[in-house]
């Protein structure tokens, strides 16, 4: 999926830019569509020279500090700045890599971007392709703007202006960089919002829960409809916790201000959710809190000594069920894309005289490290949505960094279910999940490791 995504410009072009035919492209001129702040025409490929270089970094530089757009290469622009011709360009793998190189060496920070080829087809019989169309550099609006580009042993800072571009002022850069501190500061005040209104929903009289929220770095849109909201219905519905079991508990949703709110609160008499909540909001962001069930003794028993002990595999899968869950909304339903900054935190039972974290990997719940009386310091990580809503090892690694600093707050240095480069440890899983933990992990093709 491209991280980019602008409905005019899929309107103009009509299609997303990962189908787009040469077909579409050669549309813009029939449409003698016009250049604009997010659309910009090439006749020729970027040179190599120096010159060719220092173009191709400012003109995606321009793109993400501005507000995202596409440049196409392959169009010819008449005076007016539309579409005269589309002559296409040749088309190799090499080509393709030599732009990202460029981009990545000559662009700081390096932005995200992708870089499409729309091939034209010479038999649609045979289905068969020449080296020959367009080649599509897509730039998302980017949270780490502004991005400089070296022009005459100096920093730069290009951005879009109308169909031109031009150098950022010196009092410009400052409040760039100044809005870029302050969004990262708007992500971090956002989860507190949205995880303080899920905890409000959820009961809190026995066992601790987990609290997973994710925030994009752009905001998406997502209209709340009867269609959207009973499209959505049929999706939660059929939400598993964790990718590991059968378990669904969302017997209940329903709509609030700017979000669509779902748990099991399936009774009028059930005001508070027993196991799940969420609500997803229309700009993107989500959280999602899942209990955490008592496994020690007194979890079994009626007689409660006020200890409770959390799985640290049941922690770790729910970990990339509320992941999944999260960035599958924001993507397919939001519309959003690039990057997203995902948090989460243990809320004990404010009844509990203490919470620990153990393995039910012997027949009695064995403690590890240290437990705790209040809620862990939230754990912060950062990951493309791609990722997190498309299940493998980006997803496992993404879950493992939460679930090894969530550990670090009982004082156990790497907890033993996950790795940091995503893959599963397949003998610390106990009580036949093994044989469900391999069946993703097959299907989601992320390696076992011993």
């Amino acid at each position: 999926m491209v991280s980019m995504r602008s409905r005019r410009l899929e309107g103009l072009l009509g299609g997303a830019l990962d189908t787009l035919t040469s077909d579409n492209i050669r549309s813009l001129v029939d449409l003698r569509i016009a250049e604009a702040f997010d659309l910009d025409f090439k006749e020729q490929l970027y040179g190599h020279n120096d010159t060719g270089k220092r173009d191709l970094c400012g003109d995606v530089a321009a793109m993400a500090n501005t507000a995202g757009g596409v440049i196409v290469i392959g169009i010819s622009e008449d005076d007016s700045a539309r579409a005269a011709s589309a002559p296409g360009v040749a088309i190799t793998e090499v080509e393709i890599s030599r732009i990202r190189q460029i981009v990545a060496a000559g662009v700081s920070p390096m932005p995200a971007f992708d870089v499409l080829a729309v091939v034209d087809v010479v038999d649609g019989e045979s289905g068969s392709v020449s080296p020959h169309g367009f080649v599509l550099i897509a730039v998302p609006r980017s949270p780490l703007a502004p991005h400089a580009v070296l022009i005459n042993e100096g920093l730069r800072f290009p951005t879009r202006n109308g169909a031109t571009t031009r150098y950022l002022s010196e009092p410009e850069v400052a409040i760039a960089y100044r809005e870029r501190l302050l969004g990262a500061a708007r992500q971090a005040s956002r989860s507190e919002v949205i995880e303080a209104d899920v905890l409000e929903r959820i009961d809190r009289t026995r066992d601790a829960w987990l609290v997973v929220s994710l925030v994009p770095d752009l905001p998406g849109e997502c209209l709340i409809t009867d269609d959207s909201f009973a499209a959505f219905e049929r999706w939660i519905s059929t939400r598993r916790l964790t990718p590991f079991d059968n378990t669904r508990v969302f017997y209940n949703a329903t709509v609030g201000q700017g979000r669509m709110v779902a748990d099991d609160t399936n009774t009028a008499t059930l005001t508070l959710a027993r196991s799940a909540a969420t609500e997803l909001h229309t700009d993107g962001a989500g959280v999602l809190a899942l209990r955490l069930w008592d496994i020690s003794i007194s979890g079994m028993n009626q007689e409660d000594d006020g200890n409770r002990i959390v799985s640290d595999e049941y922690l770790a899968a729910t970990i990339i069920g509320a992941l999944s869950l999260l960035a599958e909304h924001a993507r397919d339903r939001a519309q959003t894309s690039g990057t997203a900054a995902v948090r989460a935190v243990i809320a004990p039972a404010p009844t509990a005289s203490q919470t620990s974290l153990g393995q039910g990997r012997s027949r009695l719940a064995a403690v590890l490290g240290q437990p705790i009386t209040t809620a862990t310091e939230p754990v912060t990580t950062f990951a493309t949505l791609d990722d997190l809503a498309t299940p493998g090892r980006a997803l496992v690694a993404t879950a493992a960094r939460l679930h090894k600093e969530l550990g670090h707050a009982f004082g156990i240095p790497d907890l033993p279910q996950l790795t940091r480069d995503g893959k599963i440890v397949r003998r610390n899983w106990s009580r036949g999940q093994p044989d469900t933990v391999d069946a993703w992990a097959i299907e989601s093709g992320v390696e076992f490791t011993e």
